[in-house]
């Protein structure tokens, strides 16, 4: 598809600008509230099978960034390495765009391809964000049927920070786990962690009943999660 604007201001407090280069996301995460508030919505997509492809994304991008002051995240309304990033590169090709132009970015992502692009970001101006939400595969498989296992996760988490690239875990929405476990993996690897709620517990409350999960969906385990993660690391 052919995009008149890719830029946009954001409200998260780490950047000033986001760019998504696609439409939905490959990961087909069951709580991602991206398929039902932003641009997705307006499509006949299935969530999780298609992705629509923004392929004049770099000439909109090459205009768009001589007037924009501030730092920039890829992406928030689907995952920047998703698995057709594979295929079209367009994270590949804006960050090099963006990098060239000295400006400030982050990357949100669960997806161990961004090792793909260690030839970009090693001291580069980047910090990156990887979601961790559970340490379980059980939970992992049910909730994000296509993303990265978690251990692969891990393991980028802790080649990035090998690779002298910043990195931080974002444990959101905290989901089904062993929290001292994940926390005691975790804490090899990284000093700098932050967390979020399920924002929609509705939309996801009969997996978590079919499941027998449904204590996680009350604000307590939220906290208790946190408390023990504490216990481990810094945390936000």
């Amino acid at each position: 598809m052919q995009v008149k604007k890719l830029v946009t201001k954001t409200k998260i407090p780490i950047a000033r600008h986001v760019v998504n280069p696609y439409i939905g996301c490959g990961h087909g995460c069951k709580y991602c509230y991206a398929q039902f508030i932003g641009p997705f919505k307006n499509t006949s997509g299935v969530w999780g099978r298609d992705v629509f492809v923004k392929i004049n994304a770099p000439e909109v991008f090459e205009r768009e960034l001589y007037k924009l002051k501030g730092s920039i995240l890829f992406s928030s309304i689907c995952d920047p390495y998703q698995p057709i990033e594979k295929k079209y590169q367009l994270t590949r090709t804006l960050l090099k765009i963006a990098l060239d132009r000295f400006r400030n970015v982050h990357i949100f992502t669960k997806s161990s391809l961004i090792l793909r692009d260690l030839d970009i970001l090693r001291n580069a101006n980047v910090s990156v964000t990887i979601t961790i939400t559970t340490d379980d595969e059980r939970v992992r498989k049910i909730l994000e049927p296509n993303a990265a296992p978690i251990d692969e996760r891990i393991e980028t988490v802790r080649k990035l920070r090998e690779s002298n690239v910043d990195v931080s875990v974002f444990v959101g929405p905290i989901l089904p786990m062993n929290p001292a476990n994940l926390a005691s993996l975790l804490s090899k690897y990284v000093g700098r962690i932050s967390f979020d709620k399920l924002n929609y517990p509705w939309y996801v409350e009969n997996i978590y009943r079919k499941n027998g999960w449904t204590e996680w969906l009350r604000d307590e385990k939220f906290h208790e999660v946190v408390n023990v993660f504490k216990k481990f690391l810094d945390v936000d």
